[in-house]
């Protein structure tokens, strides 16, 4: 599977290589860490990090944004845009918001400066509730799953989506959840297959969700923000390009 992982992610991605670089130069701003961890309490609503970052060129870097991965983790620099003199450091906070999430939480900061992109990562671990309130969490989850493609969760689930089909369309709908380079526990990995799936099997869970979880309906019929059309791409690409069946036992 590791391979195949690979395979999807070179497929993906591979417009955005650059051709003949031999190496990457050391980037001139220092984070005190890329990665930070959480373990939250039992009843936590939001999860606080705190970065800091030194500028080691000869020159003044100016941070422009820092982009969040979803809209439930906000950034707080110290100013829009962020300018660091040559030697000066600084903090920026970012808050993610809890609610809703179990497990393992993984969210991306993408450093946007005048040196070039970097990527910063979060990760929290919640933990799992009592049987009682999972099943509060699912009765809430069934009521509310189309919630994801309004409000201020749109500028991530629907925004990046527009007319897109096909690989571009599953880049933009899909890997922001299943297929992140840490994607959440409770979150099924796409590149794992559970059971025989076919055609049917994907434009049924695409398009209409899945009952007492977190999986929208993506169907405009359904309160989603696909085309039949848009569907039917995704299909394909699912059936092409993602396993068919279970993983053989030994």
């Amino acid at each position: 599977m590791k391979t195949f992982r690979q395979f999807l992610a070179f497929a993906l991605v591979a417009a955005a290589v650059a051709v003949g670089a031999t190496s990457t130069p050391a980037h001139p701003l220092v984070w005190d860490a890329t990665e930070k961890t959480l373990d939250a309490k039992p009843g936590d609503g939001v999860a606080q990090f705190s970065f800091t970052v030194t500028n080691h060129a000869d020159h003044a870097v100016t941070i422009a944004a820092v982009r969040p991965s979803c809209h439930c983790t906000v950034v707080g620099m110290p100013s829009t845009p962020w300018k660091l003199a040559p030697g000066a450091s600084g903090s920026m906070d970012v808050v993610v918001d809890l609610r809703g999430k179990e497990g393992s939480v993984t969210k991306t900061l993408e450093v946007d400066s005048t040196e070039g992109l970097q990527t910063l990562f979060v990760t929290v671990n919640i933990p799992v509730p009592d049987e009682m309130r999972r099943e509060e969490n699912q009765r809430l989850a069934q009521a509310n799953r189309q919630a994801v493609f309004r409000g201020d969760c749109a500028t991530c689930h629907v925004a990046p989506i527009g007319t897109k089909t096909g690989a571009e369309l599953f880049q933009a709908a899909c890997t922001i959840c299943h297929v992140a380079p840490r994607r959440a526990s409770m979150v099924p990995d796409l590149l794992v297959a559970r059971d025989h799936r076919d055609a049917a099997f994907w434009r049924k869970w695409i398009g209409e969700g899945k009952e007492q979880t977190l999986m929208p309906a993506f169907a405009q019929e359904h309160g989603g923000p696909l085309t039949p059309a848009q569907i039917e791409s995704l299909v394909d690409f699912a059936v092409r390009n993602l396993p068919t069946e279970p993983p053989a036992k030994n």
